[in-house]
Parts: C-alpha cells; structure tokens; sequence
C-alpha cells in the first residue's frame, strides 16, 4: 500500500473510532496521528491527493 493510501485508512480507522488500527496505519504513513477533526483531515487528504494529480 502506497503512504497516501495509508493515511487514508489511517483516517477512515479515525471515523470508525477505531484509533488503535488508526494510529498503526498513520505509523505505515509516515504521518503523525491528526489532532485535528476528521472532517478536516478530510479536507486535507483531498487536497493533497489533488496536488499529486496536478504533479502526475
């Protein structure tokens, strides 16, 4: 699994509740655990799936 389809796990573990399962995929990211909504996780893992795209 690539980093970003890591983090996004990570993030759907987050909305599940499940923080466990969601702090070791953030580890398989690379990512620190977010502190902040997962609405605005979101908004950031789209955002940056988006840049990729424009870089692809």
């Amino acid at each position: 699994m690539t980093a970003p389809g890591a983090w996004v796990h990570a993030w759907l573990h987050r909305i599940e509740g499940d923080l466990g399962n969601a702090d070791y995929w953030y580890r398989r990211a690379g990512r620190p655990a977010s502190a902040g909504t997962t609405e605005d996780e979101g908004r950031e893992i789209a955002s940056f799936l988006r840049a990729g795209e424009a870089e692809s």
